[in-house]
């Protein structure tokens, strides 16, 4: 049978695992389980996630390439894209954090604005949503800190994993974090739906110590994913960026090389002494007889291979930013535009962002619900389905065309359908309603103060007195 293989088989020598763990729902953790499951995770999952982050961090095959032999120049050069395509995809997509509106009690709605305050949510978020495009998903993992209040913090799959059971709802039942000590032990803990454990391998044995209660009502852990494939960002185009390094490598090499034109001096040897003073003067000694006896000095002609490497240096970079389907914004051309074709420039990066955003709203709402959970706080039951989550797009302003919009739906459609299409000025529509309304309210008060309003009252009046004389 035929076997079909990835860019990471001729990295790591390996195909990865992406798989999710899974097991019969009544699988009990045991100490033997955990270990074949962390010994899993660290040889089949870890590898992939170690190339991923080393792309981000600017860490390519290019730097561990043999050394050429002297003279010949070496130069090792790598574009940052990774982190490139990671930061303007991130300023886009969460550069403006999330918000997050509850309908319900007021001291519900205080409990949910403090806990995300002391949380530092916005900060958690990005965490979680920068390692969701290097990775293609991450953990949130839920505890409770030394003043007895929920808190998250955002933890990468390098050290922690999910184990869902096999059924089609996909339930989690154990979230598992561990870590190397100095003497590569092996200490962390998991977390059922009930208690934490901690377990470690001191004496070389997996033991798994007592369970610790934990409140939350289920496994204190969420997964945040980039898409359905928990793919990264920018893992699809790797291959590319490796070409590209090379490419660059190699013309600076080139350049390098053929900075300084060889002198060629033909019909007569030089001695060693002149060979020594002239070799770092880069002179090429070809002797013989001249058919006419003379001899020939010229400069050795450079071959010109500039405009052929120019070019594929021009399709690699193109084609790393069409496939990862994020644009390349500080292009030119991509400044200049406005309207209409800025969208469509950003189309392929907003299909990958309303994916991701349907994955991260599902998750985030996991979250609440975990925190309803716990106990003697205001927010509780199903009250985390009252909670409404908008993701925010970063997108460059272009207020003259909303305006203009806006303004020819005039008469067409309603006053809040209106200013609905001004989404760069105006950010609560309902809230603009009003105030225009109080505008309105307060210009009728200023034209009718000291300005009689009962004219026909008095009118009627002064005419029943001249009636009367």
């Amino acid at each position: 049978m035929e076997e079909f293989h990835s860019f990471y088989y001729d990295q790591i020598s390996d195909e990865p695992v992406t798989s999710d763990f899974t097991v019969p729902a009544e699988t009990e953790m045991s100490a033997e389980t955990l270990r074949k499951m962390i010994d899993h995770h660290q040889n089949k999952h870890v590898p992939r996630y170690k190339y991923l982050k080393a792309a981000y961090d600017t860490k390519y095959a290019i730097f561990g390439r043999d050394r050429k032999e002297e003279p010949k120049p070496d130069n090792r050069l790598a574009a940052d894209m990774a982190y490139d395509i990671t930061q303007t995809f991130e300023g886009y997509f969460i550069g403006i954090p999330p918000t997050v509106k509850m309908d319900g009690e007021q001291g519900k709605t205080e409990y949910i604005k403090s806990y995300l305050k002391r949380n530092n949510q916005e900060d958690v978020d990005a965490d979680l949503s920068e390692m969701c495009s290097i990775y293609g998903h991450a953990y949130e993992m839920h505890y409770q800190d030394d003043e007895g209040m929920p808190r998250t913090v955002a933890l990468s799959p390098m050290a922690a994993f999910m184990v869902y059971d096999d059924s089609v709802l996909h339930r989690p039942m154990y979230f598992v974090r561990y870590a190397y000590g100095e003497e590569r032990q092996i200490i962390g803990s998991f977390s059922d739906s009930e208690n934490v454990y901690s377990f470690s391998d001191d004496d070389g044995l997996l033991e798994i110590g007592p369970g610790v209660s934990q409140y939350f009502g289920g496994v204190p852990a969420t997964e945040f994913v980039q898409n359905t494939d928990k793919r990264g960002l920018y893992e699809g185009v790797l291959n590319l960026i490796e070409a590209y390094n090379d490419t660059l490598s190699e013309k600076a090499n080139d350049v390098e090389y053929f900075s300084d034109a060889y002198l060629v001096i033909k019909g007569m040897k030089l001695t060693d002494e002149q060979l020594e003073t002239f070799r770092n003067s880069k002179i090429i000694n070809v002797y013989g007889n001249q058919p006419d006896g003379t001899y020939d000095v010229a400069f050795l002609a450079k071959p010109d291979a500039d405009a052929m490497q120019e070019n594929l240096i021009n399709r690699l970079e193109m084609l790393i930013f069409k496939m990862a389907m994020v644009p390349d914004i500080t292009d030119e051309s991509f400044s200049t535009a406005s309207g209409i074709a800025l969208k469509m420039r950003l189309m392929p990066m907003s299909n990958l962002a309303r994916k991701k955003e349907i994955k991260f709203v599902n998750a985030m709402l996991h979250r609440f619900k975990l925190l309803a959970n716990y106990p003697n706080q205001p927010f509780t039951g199903n009250d985390w389905e009252k909670i409404e989550i908008t993701m925010n797009r970063n997108m460059p302003e272009d207020i003259a065309s909303e305006a203009q919009v806006a303004g020819a739906l005039s008469g067409i459609v309603s006053e809040e359908t209106q200013l609905s299409v001004l989404s760069n000025v105006v950010d609560d529509v309902e809230a603009e309603l009003q105030r225009k309304e109080s505008e309105r309210q307060a210009k009728a008060r200023s034209m009718s103060d000291n300005y009689p309003t009962n004219r026909t009252t008095e009118r009627n009046q002064n005419e029943g007195n001249l009636q009367a004389q």
